[in-house]
């Protein structure tokens, strides 16, 4: 598996593509969420150490493959119109989800759930952001960077990458300035 792969609305993947390597993310947010074996293994890594600080996350969305990523974009596309859906939600095929390396996370806090934009400014997230490299997670959509990855900020979505996400982290990148680095 090629945990670098760049899966975006210049580079999408055909409707066929599935993951080989998917599991049960064992999420208590939501039965049967798959996502790959790795991210798994390295999620529940990070997952161990954010609850030795108090932190409770789990796991909201994982794999998704081509038509159910069909079916929510054009839910959002027909709820709020494509100037919204068009930064917020990738088209069926563009979408990382399909790969099985992405993940939405989301933070338990005193018997409350809260998913995307309700951690935008708790404790947990800021951790999150900054340890999540340690494990291969990066944060995928950063606040300041909605002109190289073409989506708004999503504090809840981290993308496996592997090795290279402490390189990333370090030198304040998004996936897309990491491999275009690689053609220079």
């Amino acid at each position: 598996m090629d945990y670098s792969i760049l899966v975006n609305k210049d580079n999408p993947l055909p409707r066929a593509s599935i993951p080989t390597d998917l599991v049960d993310a064992g999420s208590l947010y939501k039965d049967n969420i798959k996502i790959d074996r790795t991210v798994k293994e390295e999620f529940d890594k990070l997952k161990t150490l954010a609850s030795q600080y108090g932190y409770h996350i789990d796991i909201e969305s994982g794999y998704r493959d081509y038509d159910y990523q069909e079916k929510i974009y054009n839910h959002l596309l027909e709820e709020k119109g494509f100037s919204y859906a068009i930064t917020r939600i990738a088209e069926p095929g563009k979408s990382e989800h399909q790969t099985g390396l992405a993940i939405d996370f989301c933070v338990y806090d005193n018997g409350k759930c809260y998913i995307e934009h309700e951690i935008e400014d708790l404790p947990v997230t800021k951790w999150i952001h900054q340890n999540a490299h340690r494990y291969g997670f990066i944060l995928r959509y950063p606040e300041g960077k909605e002109d190289i990855t073409k989506y708004s900020y999503e504090p809840w979505h981290l993308r496996y990458v592997g090795d290279i996400a402490s390189y990333i982290y370090n030198h304040n990148l998004t996936l897309e300035e990491y491999k275009n680095s690689l053609l220079k």
